[in-house]
């Protein structure tokens, strides 16, 4: 697609669009209150889209199908653009026709220039496979409608008035379809008022499915190739900074690389919703770089994009680009280096090592790239299976690992075991920083034991230590926030906090953050970008959607 001219403004796809619409709200406000038409009907003849005042159910599927039109306009929809044309073209034509009406004409025709003059900005792909179905409906829907029109014309010839040659006929069987009325055969009977709206409506209704259809977003972007994906782990690995990062790899991401292939960012999409997860991948200083050329792409696919999970010192970069940005958690890392289980503070953390020891428990790591043995392979599964049982939910995905052998054999784990072979608990870890911190992942522990998690977790980084590595997370702690309530807190935080405080029962954010805490480590906030306020409940459902495969209901199961 070429660069945008310099005669077409790039606010004018979005006037035209709000124009359009607001007709669309227009019809629709009177096909609910009729009494109000008498506000119309003075603007109706220098309208490009004909308002018809007969019909209720013909204004609500024009104004739906207005609506719709006009919001795929002000998103530069192309598929909008097209059918926009389309349908000021065939007003145009039709108001030059047999019957010629001038202020009918004038109303398509500026609209139409202002369009075409436009072309170039309008670049937003819509779905590939629901505007083929749409473009299949549009062209077997014309041949089915004439004949329709034209056999219920014909069947109530003498009750119509005007001419009834064959181009007559068709003018009026077009004029029902796209201007919902006709001046070209006028009923004179109520049967033929009658037979004239039903090839009004099956026109509105099939412009409307038409519309609808065509004006879909991308909805099923390619899955990343195998060029892609190395591309990506080259990328994790030496720009990688953020513990979540490693989860761009995993299967339900999709990939976008910025021009200069220096960045990466790993989101995936629901509805017209992009959620990426954490910052860019990439050098700092092409941080916003990245954001700006997502943003493009999102737009270019009809979509809207959403930062999910962004760390705390790219808030600047996300506001600059005119997002609203609010903390969503808390991110727990601990400096290796420094860990230790002395003190007090780690009293608990002690409790749990000794009791372990008293079970018999040792750690035994499971290294990655080797399957282990069937009788083994099989404990791993049952303390996976019983720990969702009683979670009453399914695997969580996006920015948590589900279980699998293969997800097993490729990340290994660390295990609490018996000398029988007995599996209590088990935990995965993933690396960050170019290998040389790790972030926990997977947790998974039998009720027996209490703190036999915690005996996984504290060897685990005990072992760490040892290597030499710097840095460990525990990842996210979701709607935590360490900051005291202050009267400064947006509505957002202030949101965030009373989910916090009172829907413990539904996820346990509680009792997340307080056994991370225990750790005692250093919290960073996560924070979720988005532009527009009206968006945030569909984000909402965005996000739970992406986590959870079997959407808000299993999520809260869980």
């Amino acid at each position: 697609m070429s660069a945008p001219t310099a005669s077409a403004p790039r606010w004018l796809p979005r006037a035209l669009g709000f124009m359009v619409a607001g007709m669309g709200l227009a019809q629709i406000g009177v096909a609910l209150f009729p009494g109000e038409a008498r506000y119309l009907q003075g603007i109706e003849p220098w309208t490009p889209f004909h308002i018809h005042f007969g019909s209720r159910a013909l204004l609500l599927a024009a104004g739906v199908s207005l609506l719709a039109l006009g919001r795929g306009i002000a998103r530069r929809k192309r598929a909008a653009w097209w059918l926009a044309v389309g349908a000021l073209s065939a007003g145009l034509l039709l108001h030059l026709g047999l019957d010629f009406f001038w202020r009918g004409a004038l109303a398509s025709a500026v609209p139409l220039i202002l369009l075409v003059r436009a072309r170039r900005l309008f670049v937003a792909r819509s779905d590939a496979a629901s505007l083929r179905f749409a473009g299949g409906l549009a062209v077997g829907s014309a041949g089915a409608l004439l004949a329709f029109g034209w056999v219920v014309l014909e069947n109530h010839r003498v009750q119509l008035e005007g001419r009834h040659d064959g181009l007559a006929r068709m003018q009026a069987v077009a004029e029902l379809v796209f201007l919902q009325s006709s001046d070209t055969l006028l009923a004179r009977t109520p049967e033929a008022q009658t037979a004239l709206f039903a090839i009004s409506f099956a026109g509105a209704a099939t412009i409307l499915l038409v519309v609808l259809t065509a004006l879909r977003p991308v909805l099923d972007p390619p899955r990343p190739t195998v060029r892609e994906t190395e591309r990506a782990r080259r990328i994790v690995q030496s720009e990688g900074r953020d513990p979540l990062n490693e989860f761009a790899l995993a299967d339900d991401k999709r990939l976008f690389f910025t021009r200069d292939g220096r960045s990466l960012v790993a989101y995936a999409l629901w509805r017209n919703f992009a959620l990426t997860l954490a910052d860019p991948i990439g050098p700092v200083d092409g941080r916003r770089v990245a954001i700006r050329e997502f943003m493009e792409f999102c737009a270019d696919q009809d979509w809207e994009p959403v930062f999910y999970e962004t760390g705390p010192d790219s808030a600047d970069d996300y506001a600059a680009e005119g997002f609203v940005v609010f903390k969503i958690g808390e991110c727990a890392s601990i400096s290796l280096p420094e860990f230790s289980l002395t003190g007090k503070r780690y009293q608990d953390l002690r409790t749990a090592r000794s009791r372990a020891g008293r079970e018999g428990l040792v750690l035994r790591w499971l290294p990655p790239g080797i399957p282990p043995e069937p009788a083994l392979a099989a404990e791993l599964r049952a303390v996976s299976d019983g720990w969702l049982a009683r979670k009453r939910g399914g695997e969580m995905t996006f920015d948590l690992g589900a279980y699998s052998d293969e997800e097993i054999i490729a990340r290994g784990a660390a295990l609490a075991m018996r000398a029988d072979g007995r599996v209590e608990a088990f935990a995965t870890w993933l690396p960050y920083r170019s290998g040389t911190g790790r972030c926990l992942d997977l947790m998974r522990a039998r009720p027996e034991v209490p703190g036999a998690m915690d005996f996984v977790i504290v060897e685990s980084l005990l072992a760490f230590q040892a290597q030499g590595l710097s840095a460990a997370s525990l990842a996210n702690a979701p709607l935590a926030n360490i900051h005291p309530a202050s009267v400064s807190d947006s509505r957002h935080e202030r949101a965030v906090r009373y989910v916090y405080e009172n829907f413990n029962r539904v996820y346990g954010y509680k009792n997340l953050f307080h056994f991370k805490n225990k750790y005692l480590p250093r919290w960073t906030g996560r924070h979720l970008a988005y532009r527009h306020r009206a968006d945030l409940p569909f984000i909402a459902c965005a996000i739970v959607a992406i986590h959870s495969p079997g959407g808000l209901w299993r999520m809260l199961r869980s």
